[in-house]
């Protein structure tokens, strides 16, 4: 169901190698409190004129009567958007089942599959080797690390609890529901690996700050932990940090794309808990780690309502708060570069150079115009010093992982080379005959609030790939 959405169109497919065709219109029956689930009532065909129950004959699919297990089968169907409107099939197992909690019966919610659900797929159908319903496929999940997905199905067993438990039709209440029901005896797992990656800086660190998009929220109400602990966040970590080094205070922090209310869960190298809810006034979190101690990190984004998802950005910094709050405006190529410098001339070995950087940062630079877009930090992420005469010299960056990175050079005469994808997402910049002396190379990240592991090269030779 979309939210705020008082008619619905109903289309039938009926060449499945054709775009389903409108053929009803139907009014909101009601929709859950606790599950992401409504139900629609075709009234009227597809010009709007009325239609009685008795007139309408559709196919129809027989409901599991018994749970799903882990290792069976299941098909799923629907339309993701990057299937251009028409019916994409994944198959897969059930991976994972979780239990909760729905009309007060403790039953299977959720079966995570490793069927392909691509985002826009929400809605559709899941069914097993009988071609029994499953469920609806709800969500998905991605381990950026890894790159690891998991499709999340809204079992059908819960649906029934949810339609035996009587369906909300008043829509000022909608806000109040939750997509995903609380998980009864659900714990912060931290031999989990990461939802969203994972770090490993030292005191001194830099670009600083370190900045991770992510989404907060999840299954598992935090209260449990006590203290300041609060809101509902994800089993799995959504960040792991290594650190090392000595440093008078790290601080993490989320800020929220919307300003809606988020959580900081942070399990420190000690076992114990750092926790926090609103910061300064706002409704974003804030833990300051004084004299942060060596070792592991893991660190949850939560809602502090349940069944809700934040998008923001995850931030890690030694800076005093205050020199972050305003974001920098331009690049500086007269600051000293995060990534060191490197003298090279024409015909240098070994070939290709490479540094290992961090891309990203808080400047948009398309502020340059041309082919410059991306955002990188203030400083170059590394200096060349060029000499000697060549043909041509070759600056790019290949990710550590499938991820969308563009490259800035400032040249010694003042003017800007830039590019965002070469053959790939990674940058390639070719620099033909290039005249002696400095050259500021910036990596930037295409979306904002990401850091881009990967290496920075500089050749002679075109980069292999």
């Amino acid at each position: 169901m979309v939210e705020e959405a008082d008619d619905y169109v109903i289309e039938i497919l009926e060449d499945p190698n054709e775009p389903p065709m409108p053929r009803y219109r139907a009014r909101l029956l009601g929709y859950s409190m606790d599950v992401d689930f409504a139900q629609l009532q075709i009234d009227r065909d597809e010009r709007g004129r009325p239609v009685a129950a008795g007139e309408i004959s559709l196919p129809f699919l027989s409901s599991m009567t018994t749970d799903a297990q882990r290792g069976d089968r299941v098909f799923v169907f629907g339309y993701p958007s990057i299937g251009d409107g028409y019916l994409a099939f994944t198959q897969g197992t059930v991976s994972t089942i979780r239990n909760g909690t729905v009309n007060s019966r403790r039953l299977p919610v959720w079966y995570q599959t490793d069927a392909q659900i691509a985002p826009g797929n929400s809605g559709g159908l899941a069914v097993n080797a009988q071609g029994e319903m499953v469920g609806i496929p709800t969500t998905v999940r991605t381990e950026r690390v890894t790159g690891g997905r998991l499709g999340g199905i809204l079992a059908i067993s819960a649906v029934h609890a949810a339609l035996d438990a009587g369906l909300e039709t008043d829509l000022s209440h909608i806000a109040a529901a939750t997509t995903a029901p609380v998980l009864e005896d659900g714990v912060l797992d931290y031999y989990e690996s990461p939802t969203f990656g994972s770090a490993v800086l030292s005191a001194g660190f830099e670009p600083d700050p370190y900045v991770m998009e992510m989404i907060s929220g999840g299954e598992v109400a935090a209260g449990y932990l006590g203290g300041e602990c609060t809101g509902y966040a994800a089993a799995a970590p959504d960040f792991r940090l290594n650190w090392s080094g000595t440093s008078p205070e790290l601080s993490v922090l989320f800020v929220s794309d919307d300003g809606d209310d988020t959580t900081l869960l942070v399990n420190l190298p000690d076992g114990s808990w750092a926790c926090n809810d609103d910061a300064d006034g706002s409704l974003d979190p804030l833990v300051a780690l004084r004299n942060p101690a060596p070792g592991q990190y893991d660190i949850w984004v939560g809602s502090f309502e349940a069944g809700a998802f934040v998008p923001g950005t995850l931030l890690l910094t030694e800076l005093d708060l205050d020199s972050i709050a305003e974001e920098p405006e331009e690049l500086d190529y007269t600051a000293d570069p995060y990534f060191g410098s490197v003298e090279l001339r024409a015909g240098f070995t070994p070939d290709p150079d490479l540094t290992e950087v961090v891309a990203g940062g808080l400047v948009d630079v398309s502020y340059l115009d041309g082919d410059c877009v991306g955002y990188a930090a203030q400083a170059p992420d590394l200096r060349l010093l060029w000499g000697g005469v060549s043909d041509q010299l070759l600056i790019f960056f290949l990710a550590d992982a499938y991820e969308d990175a563009s490259l800035v050079v400032s040249l010694p005469d003042g003017t800007w080379a830039c590019n965002d994808d070469a053959d790939t997402l990674d940058p390639l910049i070719v620099l033909e005959y290039p005249p002696e002396g400095r050259y500021d190379i910036w990596v930037g990240s295409y979306l904002p609030d990401e850091s881009i592991a990967g290496v920075l090269g500089i050749t002679e030779r075109p980069p292999r790939r």
